[in-house]
C-alpha cells in the first residue's frame, strides 16, 4: 500500500462516518413516524410486551433527601428526618443527650453507629439491653417502621439546636411573686430551727 492510497483512505475515513451517522439518525426519524422526539417523551416506540420489561418511574424520584456529611450515612428523606428528629427530643434527648453526645445514655454520635450498621441498631432500639436502654419495640412505643427510621437517623449528623438565648428564657418567665414582693428575713424562729447543715 502506497502512502498516497492509505491518505486517501484517511481522507475518506470521516465522510464515511458522517454517513453512517445520517444514516442512523434517518433510521431513528422514520422510527418516530417522522416527528423528532419531544423533551422527555421516550425516544423509541415500545409496544405493550416491551412496556412490561421497562422500568416504571421511582415514587422517590420527587422527594426531597437529606445530605449527611458522611456519604456512608443511609438515605433518609428530609420528611422522615424531621419526624425522627420530634422522636428523638420526645424520647431519646433526656438519656443521650440533644447533640447525640451521651448524658446518662451513651453517646450516639456517627462516628460510633455507622460502624455499628443499621441492623445492629435496629435490634439495639427494638430490644433494648439491660444497662438502661428501653425496650422501644417490643413495649409497644414504637414500631418497626419507626425503630428502622431511628436506626438510620442516628447515623446522620446531629441536627443544631435552636438557639434559646436568656432574652427568649425571659420571655418565657411566670412570674407568681414579683420580686418587690419577695421576702427579706426570716419571718418565724421555728423556721431556724428546721435547717440543718452537714459538716
Amino acid at each position: 500500500m502506497t502512502s498516497t492510497s492509505l491518505l486517501a483512505r484517511l481522507v475518506q475515513a470521516p465522510r464515511l462516518s458522517a454517513v453512517w451517522l445520517a444514516t442512523l439518525a434517518l433510521g431513528a426519524l422514520a422510527q418516530g413516524a417522522g416527528e423528532p422526539a419531544k423533551p422527555g417523551a421516550p425516544t423509541t416506540n415500545v409496544n405493550s410486551a416491551e412496556a412490561r420489561y421497562e422500568s416504571a418511574a421511582s415514587p422517590l424520584a420527587t422527594e426531597q433527601w437529606h445530605r449527611s456529611n458522611d456519604q456512608k450515612a443511609p438515605p433518609i428523606t428530609e420528611a422522615d428526618f424531621a419526624r425522627a428528629r420530634q422522636i428523638y427530643f420526645e424520647r431519646c434527648a433526656g438519656c443521650h443527650g440533644v447533640l447525640r453526645k451521651g448524658a446518662t445514655g451513651k453517646p450516639l454520635t456517627p462516628d460510633i453507629t455507622l460502624e455499628k450498621g443499621t441492623d445492629y441498631l435496629k435490634v439495639f432500639i427494638a430490644y433494648g439491653s439491660p444497662a438502661g436502654m428501653p425496650n422501644w419495640l417490643t413495649s409497644g412505643e414504637m414500631n418497626v417502621k419507626e425503630v428502622d427510621l431511628m436506626a438510620r437517623y442516628i447515623q446522620q449528623d446531629p441536627p443544631t439546636p435552636p438557639e434559646f438565648g436568656m432574652e427568649q428564657m425571659k420571655a418565657t418567665w411566670k412570674v407568681l411573686i414579683p420580686p418587690e414582693q419577695r421576702p427579706t428575713k426570716i419571718g418565724r424562729a421555728s423556721c431556724r430551727e428546721r435547717v440543718y447543715a452537714c459538716v
